[in-house]
């Protein structure tokens, strides 16, 4: 199985603490033919210079940086020009992969001609590498499509077949949902794609300055939306009206808000920390808190809705 070539593209930026022993999770995989691509997007700590040094000691690591910071879209793309893999696999740059990780996922995919993405479920850590939860993904198609609307069905870790890069034009320029509209696309081409079910082959790691207020930023609750809306579009027009001045406007916000929205998200991110930590009380006080903004109140209700949907469906 493993003389098919796996790229794994790892979109790097000031993660310096943490992008060692990332890249060593790959290195150690029990897949051996990779080549592991890093993009430094123009970090100004120790990152590229952590890497170059692993680069020395495996020839599979291929390191580049960009001259100024371009956001992640543009650096997944780039890495992904750059790759030579039938199979592409994701890999951020703060976060660890289980060994066997590649490994299941190409063997599933050489198995079943008949899906182009696999992913799996993952577990949360914070900056220190403590367990505070863990995300479930599922493998039946009829839940993936029932959900699709509330939350991204696969994370961004999957592995894919590289054809289905070449189909889609990679991503497109929706940075922080840009994984979401990449499923949503796949769909409206009747492509498929599922989970590795009780499998929690990742550790997203949550906390980090930079990363987790992102994840739970303002404009990344809007795009999810358009995202959205896009895929509806498609499913009478066959195509959709994206652009970057549609996509500004349907992000657009006001500071207040987006500081309000950032207090929310702080408090979000504490609500899942003593959750993890099994603090109740605390838990219920900081989401109430998190409720303080409307965008923050609406993602949690799809949350809630989604599961209630899994809960009925698993019956």
């Amino acid at each position: 199985m493993q003389n098919k070539l796996v790229s794994v593209i790892i979109p790097v930026y000031n993660v310096g603490l943490y992008v060692k022993e990332a890249i060593q999770s790959i290195q150690n995989q029990t897949y051996k033919n990779l080549e592991i691509i890093v993009v430094d997007d123009g970090s100004n700590d120790n990152t590229y210079k952590i890497v170059n040094e692993l680069r020395k000691q495996d020839n599979r690591i291929k390191l580049y940086k960009n001259e100024k910071n371009l956001k992640i879209v543009k650096t997944l793309n780039r890495a992904l020009s750059l790759s030579n893999g039938e199979y592409i696999a994701r890999m951020d740059g703060d976060d660890i992969s289980l060994p066997d990780r590649i490994e299941k996922k190409v063997k599933f995919l050489e198995e079943n001609s008949e899906y182009d993405l696999v992913g799996c479920s993952m577990k949360a850590i914070d900056t220190n590498g403590k367990g505070i939860g863990q995300t479930t993904h599922y493998a039946d198609e009829k839940l993936l499509l029932t959900t699709l609307e509330y939350v991204t069905p696969v994370s961004h870790i999957w592995v894919a077949r590289k054809s289905v890069y070449n189909k889609l034009n990679n991503y497109r320029e929706i940075s922080g949902v840009e994984d979401y509209d990449f499923l949503l696309r796949m769909t409206s081409l009747g492509l498929k794609y599922t989970n590795l079910e009780n499998y929690f082959g990742y550790l997203v790691r949550l906390g980090r300055e930079g990363n987790t207020i992102s994840n739970f930023g303002l404009k990344q609750r809007k795009m999810h939306s358009y995202a959205y809306k896009l895929f509806l579009e498609r499913k009478g027009n066959k195509s959709d009206g994206f652009s970057e001045n549609n996509l500004l406007k349907q992000t657009k916000t006001n500071e207040g808000l987006e500081k309000l929205h950032s207090f929310s998200s702080k408090c979000l991110y504490k609500a899942m920390k003593f959750k993890g930590n099994s603090q109740y009380i605390k838990t219920l006080f900081y989401l109430s808190l998190s409720l303080v903004s409307p965008y923050q109140t609406a993602y949690l209700y799809n949350r809630v809705k989604c599961r209630l949907i899994i809960r009925e469906h698993l019956k």
